[in-house]
């Protein structure tokens, strides 16, 4: 079937061409199109469930909120993990699902359950919502909007009604978030005094303020051949229309008006964020998230021109800054990819025309190389890939390239042997070589099956790599059969009687070397021993970490205070914080985010806040090379501005994904599980100092849980029964003594504030004085709130974290110094050697799950895959022996993978797996080539010393052609700086160092051996 394909490729050389136009013109299309990133969307199918209650405390939210969102959730189809975190007026309700899981149906499963949560939240506890259809990767564009001469109200206000609103309908854009600045709302400051010489109370203000906003319909009356619609428009323009609603009329027919017992004006809501900048005090901050699947590039391309467009229409003195641009990050790892394919196949194709020695052989092999990756491009966009550093970084050109030279150098052998012209040699070599290259590259996907099986964040990170890398080889073997014999059979037209001077030479000086083995079989194989013996002792004292860090060009430094502390404070410490920092170099901006935007995707105190770092570009580094430098650098810093402060060091992809995936904001988490919030906590700060100690650790830090200042008013039945008085009318004054009720909107345009009730008086923080607050009641009377309810101040929890339905604290730690894994290994241990109390255990988590399971699964996945490769080489030859025998370049592949590794410095990491995946493929090729040859020969009679001497000199060509091509093809990769590089590192040099020995292997153990015991019996 192969043969004939050829055939008809070869008689049907412009149908051929045409095909190839049409795969050049979608592949074109399919690059053009294909959505790009800096690194894979590793974000786990997630839905996020929002309640805002400002207010309520951290125990409230969970008690009224949370825990009824986790009921109502609990029993959906596929979910795999649900976890929550209560704060002050916040609760967060992350429910995960399994991979696979459309997201869209992920999200209605969970929105057809909230009505069942919401008939058991109070009232007064919020509604529950779907936050954003976004995912990690999603904070795509972070810019300051600046307002000289203005307060950050009115910025805030210009941000959220005119920048923001049109952000929005951006195509991409799910939301645009904001920290800092005030949220204007109206005030209506109730006067107690007042009500009660009215006998009113605050019912009554709302009462009327409510029923002043009227805007209702009144039907339509036909006036002849016209319809007039009559409608009651009471919704508020201003303030005064406020103030003049009538709240009650007295005896004497005089009204008393909401003026009379209120002061109407203009106010702010209570602030849950901050932002400030360059140490130069508050702005207004502001986030753009890309919805789920979307292309950051264009978002972030789409965001820039709509500004461009919306700043004419702005005050002329309004400035808006970029502070964190996604696409600067995927341009620069984008270069490093694209530099590294280029170099790679420029590499490559000198490799092919040295070894071919002809210009028109190498240039037609070569061809496969650009062709099939429009191939891959158009399948990557067709299946919904994105185009980034994992997707595109590990394609071996090496392997797209085996099967045309295969071809390409049997047609050359066809045509100087039986001097025929390249027409007929390419349809004889299609019958010969078609079946061999189709199982070469039948061997190599077989390769790339573990790499496919991956699940959770390692599936989600190297998956896409694997279906790369076999997009290109399915297009390159159709292009093996179809377009090098199309076009073979018009370029090759001279005829080589000799074989290439370097590969002269190179036989010239294999020879010897061959014989000198072949007389030494012991010394082959103690030799091949050595290097697996090395190889297996070098791994055994390997390090281990996930992935390498992607150094993102950006550092964030996040902040943990205590509870208690004002957001006035906050903002003085990140201001004192921003000015530390940016007496470094290399700094350009220095902005601080603290507490939650509007919509809490990231649930955070006003104790906590997060500090972008942004660094100028790399060339201009002299502090520091990478991220773990500038940490070392400017931790001292830190601390001496903000003492006592908690402070790690991580980036921003990192931090977020950290946080979304596995709920912890660190490389190595412990979490603490059980009921009562000071016994966990005081497990944790166990733990977290079991944590400082091991080397290695770094920012080791406990949840902040603990601290909260909290006045609790707590109404006691038996006095209110004496009173009088209900516990509703002690909530609603409580209420209102600070952070008020909502009673209206005023609407400007399409502009909306809320209108907010609440007392003139503000609260002392004194239980005293509170007690001896009054209480206005209906009829004039009133009581002290002491004597209906207990007033006490004390101290409690800031945050209560859940997960599956259990309480939990997070002791977090990064690890610089050394590799993740045997840091979690001694971690691990000495943590499991505490003592706790009865009913609290432990769970680990944070990046080392990743590589747990990964490594769990590759150790089950790759033995079963090399098993069945194993098979295909029994099948193929007929043969337990000589399949054995070529599976001995595996050993011999790792071994040099391994070594190589710990030449550099590297340690293991999936990277490198794939890396070995990659290698074991063209080590069994290469071994298939040359134990091929040798049966051939011995099938034609000739015996097995002479045919292993001439196949293994006469082979030597492909051999070390498929080599170097798939070793120097990954060199770019290996030597790299640029953004990303790391990542790609550890994959490169493993093929490098690996196709060494593996070659070794293959040109001097693998003949020598086979003369010994590979004749057949």
């Amino acid at each position: 079937m192969i043969g004939k394909l050829v055939q008809f490729s070869v008689r049907a050389r412009f149908i051929v061409i045409l095909f190839t136009i049409g795969l050049i013109a979608h592949g074109i299309r399919g690059y053009v199109l294909l959505p790009v990133d800096a690194v894979p969307d590793v974000t786990n199918v997630q839905v996020q469930v929002l309640t805002s209650a400002p207010g309520l405390s951290p125990t409230e939210m969970e008690m009224m909120v949370t825990q009824p969102v986790e009921v109502a959730m609990t029993g959906i189809p596929g979910v795999t993990q649900m976890r929550s975190i209560s704060r002050a007026g916040i609760s967060a309700v992350t429910v995960v699902f399994d991979d696979g899981t459309d997201l869209h149906h992920a999200r209605m499963l969970v929105s057809q359950r909230l009505p069942a949560a919401k008939e058991d939240i109070p009232e007064s506890a919020g509604s529950p919502q779907l936050g954003p259809l976004t995912t990690g990767l999603g904070e795509v564009y972070h810019f300051l909007v600046r307002w000289p001469g203005h307060s950050t109200q009115d910025v805030r206000t210009l941000l959220e009604w005119d920048i923001g609103y049109r952000l929005r309908s951006v195509p991409g854009v799910v939301e645009v978030n904001a920290w800092g600045g005030d949220t204007r709302q109206i005030d209506v400051l109730v006067d107690t005094l007042a009500l009660r010489s009215f006998g009113l109370t605050s019912s009554d203000v709302e009462s009327a303020i409510r029923a002043g906003g009227a805007n209702v319909g009144g039907g339509a009356i036909e006036r002849g051949a016209e319809q007039v619609y009559l409608r009651v428009d009471g919704i508020y323009g201003t303030t005064d229309a406020i103030a003049s609603q009538v709240v009650t009329t007295l005896g004497d027919g005089r009204p008393v008006l909401v003026r009379d017992v209120a002061q109407v004006r203009e106010g702010a809501e209570m602030r849950l964020s901050g932002a400030t900048a360059d140490g130069q005090g508050e702005v207004v901050y502001a986030m753009v998230q890309m919805i789920a699947g979307g292309n950051a590039h264009e978002v972030v391309a789409r965001v820039k021109e709509r500004l461009a467009e919306i700043r004419p229409s702005l005050p002329p003195d309004v400035e808006i800054e970029p502070i964190y641009d996604r696409a600067q990050l995927v341009d620069e790892v984008l270069k490093t990819v694209k530099w590294n394919l280029v170099e790679g196949g420029v590499i490559v194709a000198l490799v092919l025309l040295i070894m071919l020695g002809d210009l028109a052989a190498g240039l037609l092999v070569a061809s496969a190389i650009p062709l099939s990756m429009l191939g891959a491009f158009a399948l990557m966009q067709a299946t919904g890939m994105t185009g980034n550093l994992m997707s595109l970084g590990a394609i071996d050109f090496g392997l797209v390239v085996d099967g045309a030279v295969v071809m390409v150098e049997g047609a050359l052998a066809v045509m100087a042997s039986r001097k025929v012209a390249a027409r007929p040699a390419m349809a004889c070599v299609g019958s010969e070589v078609g079946r061999p290259v189709a199982f070469g590259v039948m061997i190599v996907a077989i390769v790339y099956v573990p790499v496919l099986l991956l699940e959770g964040v390692e599936g989600r990170t190297f998956r896409p790599m694997g279906w790369t890398v076999l997009f290109a080889l399915g297009t390159a073997l159709v292009l093996t059969f179809t377009w090098i014999p199309a076009i073979g059979s018009f370029v090759l037209r001279k005829v080589h009687h000799t074989e290439p001077w370097i590969v002269r030479q190179m036989s010239r000086a294999y020879q010897p070397v061959l014989a000198f083995f072949l007389r030494r079989p012991g010394l082959a194989l103690a030799g091949a021993a050595i290097i697996t013996a090395a190889g297996v002792g070098t791994g055994s004292t390997m390090g281990a970490e996930f992935v390498p860090r992607l150094e993102e060009g950006d550092v964030v430094v996040q902040l943990n205070r205590p509870p208690s502390v004002s957001l006035t404070e906050t903002a003085r410490g990140t201001t004192d914080l921003e000015k530390a920092l940016m007496q470094f170099p290399e700094v350009e901006h220095v902005v601080s985010r603290s507490g939650a935007p509007d919509i809490a995707t990231d649930v955070m105190g006003i104790e906590m806040a997060d500090v972008f770092v942004i660094l100028k570009p790399r060339s201009e580094w002299r502090t520091a090379k990478d991220a773990a430098g500038f940490a070392d650098a400017m931790s001292p810093a830190a601390k001496a501005a903000l003492p006592g402060t908690d402070i790690a060091f991580t980036q921003p992809i990192e931090m977020r994904m950290q946080e979304l995936v596995g709920g912890v904001k660190a490389a190595f988490g412990v979490k603490v599980f059980g009921d009562d919030m000071n016994t966990l906590n005081q497990v944790a700060g166990q733990v977290a100092r079991t944590l400082s100690g091991v080397p290695g650790a770094a920012d080791v830090r406990v949840e902040a849980t603990q601290g909260l200042m909290v006045l609790t008013v707590k109404p006691d039945p038996q006095k209110m029964a004496r009173l009088g008085v209900r516990t509703d009318e002690v909530a609603a004054f409580v209420q209102l003594l600070r952070g008020g009720r909502e009673v209206g909107k005023l609407v400007e345009g399409q502009k909306r504030f809320g209108v907010v009730l609440r007392y003139a008086q503000t609260p002392s923080t004194d239980p005293d004085v509170l007690r001896e607050l009054l209480i206005p009641l209906p009829g004039g009377r009133s009581v002290p709130l002491g004597d209906v309810a207990d007033v006490t101040l004390g101290e409690g929890p800031a945050q209560v974290s859940r997960e599956q339905a259990h309480r939990r604290v997070v002791v977090e730690s990064n690890v610089r110094g050394r590799d993740l894994a045997t840091f979690v290994q001694e971690a691990r241990q000495r943590v499991q050697e505490l003592s706790v109390p009865p009913g609290y255990y432990f769970e680990f988590g944070g990046e080392y799950e990743n590589l747990e399971r990964a490594s769990k699964r590759l150790a089950i996945v790759v033995p079963g895959t090399l098993a069945v490769i194993l098979v295909l080489l029994f099948l193929a030859f007929g043969s337990a022996r000589p399949a054995l025998l070529i599976f001995l370049n595996v050993p011999a592949a790792a071994s040099g993978g391994i070594l190589a590794l710990a030449l550099r410095g590297l340690p293991f990491s999936i990277s490198a797996a794939v890396g070995f995946i990659a290698l074991f493929g063209v080590a069994t090729l290469n071994g298939v080539v040359l134990v091929a040859a040798i049966r051939q020969l011995e099938h034609e009679g000739r015996a097995t010393a002479d045919a292993v001497t001439h196949a293994a000199t006469t082979r030597l060509r492909p051999v070390m052609t498929t080599a170097l091509v798939a070793s120097l093809g990954f060199l770019p990769m290996a030597i790299a700086t640029g953004t990303g590089a790391e990542v790609q590192r550890p994959l490169a040099t493993v093929v490098i160092g690996g196709l060494i020995t593996a070659t070794l292997a293959t040109l001097l153990a693998l003949p020598t051996l086979y003369r010994r015991w590979g004749r057949s019996k």
